[in-house]
């Protein structure tokens, strides 16, 4: 299987990447599954600044891309922002629709700091812990398919950090993911951000797999066509079976 399940398109208040042209590249590069999963962002700052994207209207238009072609598989996924922090308001809109695949991500620590873009100094530890709790928060309350960017406060960071003092919280990320079935994404979108790694990094792979972790997920998490299929070579083969038929 070659596929991508982190993608964004039309419906993304911060993407370029045109559906249609995805779709013709993908099929170019023999792509089996793609998956556009644009954003759902909640929180009261990011509302002000961006609304609320139609869902009705999104899902239509990837419904309409889906019956175009046979050649590949288009599933209709959703990135909900920060789910923990506005569960029942997410959970109204979102059980509407048959998304194939939901992902979470934590884009802010609980001051409201964005880590989902460049910082202008490393987070601290206290930060970094902020960061990892509400990670917890999301798989242990929200019912979601996949983890998406565990690490993002690392995405524009030119090394990689010593995170040995958070392993136990992210043991417990791990166990409670694999206890309620919730895949771990491999977000490759950090190298081409000058970052060496993807994220999370081998180290916290081989973590989840010792622990019996089993779903993977990989996600270029493209806004951009040129983004698209960008080092998905640098995935080790033994992570790049799709979550979805291994359940």
């Amino acid at each position: 299987m070659k596929f991508d399940y982190h993608l964004h398109t039309e419906d993304s208040y911060d993407s370029s990447l045109k559906a249609i042209d995805l779709l013709k590249r993908a099929i170019q590069l023999k792509y089996d599954e793609i998956a556009i999963t644009e954003h759902l962002d909640l929180l009261p700052l990011e509302m002000r600044t961006y609304g609320v994207p139609s869902l009705n209207r999104y899902y239509k238009r990837i419904k309409e891309l889906k019956s175009r072609t046979s050649e590949i598989n288009v599933l209709i996924g959703i990135e909900v922002g920060d789910y923990q922090r506005v569960k029942n308001y997410a959970s109204a809109l979102v059980e509407n629709f048959a998304f194939d695949l939901i992902l979470g991500s934590v884009h802010f620590l609980s001051d409201n700091t964005n880590v989902a873009i460049p910082l202008p100094k490393p987070l601290s530890e206290e930060q970094v812990k902020d960061y990892y709790l509400q990670n917890l928060a999301l798989v242990s309350s929200c019912d979601i398919d996949v983890l998406a960017h565990l690490g993002v406060y690392k995405r524009c960071y030119n090394h990689i950090p010593d995170e040995t003092i958070h392993y136990s919280l992210l043991h417990d990320i791990f166990q409670t993911m694999i206890q309620r079935g919730i895949a771990l994404e491999i977000n490759y979108s950090p190298l081409r951000r000058g970052y060496p790694s993807f994220i999370p990094e081998l180290p916290l792979l081989e973590m989840y797999l010792n622990l019996g972790g089993k779903l993977f997920s990989l996600g270029s998490d493209a806004h951009q066509i040129e983004h698209f299929d960008l080092y998905r070579d640098t995935i080790p083969q033994k992570f790049c079976t799709s979550y979805r038929y291994l359940q």
